[in-house]
């Protein structure tokens, strides 16, 4: 069981890069979320499974029926939207509770410290994840954390969450900042420019975050750059910012580390 698990969080983990095409990966990673579901019955507290689990109920929810939706609703089929946000959401609840089950793994204390406060937490975040191993898990934790506030049934719950959530992100970036070419600033900087002025949202931050991540791999992870268009310069309202940002990747070669994820940061950029 455990050479069949290792072998399938492996190819969940490398996101299935050297797949060109998301027609082929999609169903493959679709087929990955189930086996990691049925493969948690014999071996529930298994770390590197969970982080599997979490991240194929991420990908598969973001990568292909979020953007799925994306484009029903351009195409004006606002029935096959709401379907699809609905499969998204129960994928991401899945990953939320996972999430939750691998923090629980490291330390019992895991609820007394959510439920003492964001002081008392992030103090358990530093007495549990200290080294550069523990970046990886704690950031896939804190993304279980922040897409259940996209379409989950716990959205508006998961919500209250978000200082909980950052701290995890900001944690993992003190302890390995280039971890995933920069994942920890995009989504510290998708926060900042996704919140309105009004609340304490700083899209100028969360600009600067955003392109410090796309500079970790030398704007070759198209992702940043998308993110950064659709959030960042929809927020300052800079539309030759988004322009520019969107033709940068739509222009862009083939960059054999990020085939995949490009790819579909590609087809992201042509519908924006």
């Amino acid at each position: 069981i455990k050479g069949t698990v290792d072998a399938t969080a492996e190819f969940t983990k490398e996101k299935g890069s050297s797949f060109a095409d998301p027609e082929i990966v999609g169903p493959l990673l679709a087929t990955a979320t189930a086996t990691n579901e049925g493969l948690i019955y014999y071996v529930p507290d298994y770390e590197p499974l969970l982080m599997g689990t979490i991240f194929s109920n991420v990908a598969y929810g973001v990568g292909w029926l979020q953007a799925e939706a994306k484009q029903a609703e351009l195409d004006g089929n606002y029935d096959k939207v709401e379907k699809l946000n609905a499969r998204s959401g129960i994928l991401f609840a899945r990953a939320l509770f996972y999430a939750k089950r691998l923090l629980r793994l490291r330390d019992s204390g895991f609820d007394d410290a959510m439920h003492g406060g964001v002081d008392v937490f992030s103090r358990w975040v530093d007495d549990n994840f200290y080294t550069k191993e523990d970046a990886e898990p704690l950031l896939t934790a804190a993304l279980g954390y922040l897409v259940a506030m996209i379409e989950s049934e716990e959205g508006l719950a998961a919500a209250v969450d978000l200082p909980y959530a950052r701290y995890m992100i900001e944690r993992s970036i003190e302890l390995d900042p280039e971890l995933n070419g920069g994942q920890g600033y995009m989504m510290i900087g998708v926060i900042e420019c996704t919140m309105p002025a009004a609340v304490g949202g700083r899209p100028h931050v969360g600009l600067k975050l955003m392109e410090k991540a796309a500079a970790i791999d030398h704007r070759t992870n198209h992702g940043i750059l998308v993110a950064e268009a659709e959030r960042c310069a929809v927020a300052l309202q800079d539309r030759e910012m988004f322009t520019r940002l969107l033709m940068e990747v739509i222009e862009a070669g083939d960059v054999e580390k990020y085939r995949l994820p490009n790819k579909l940061a590609r087809h992201d950029a042509e519908r924006l």
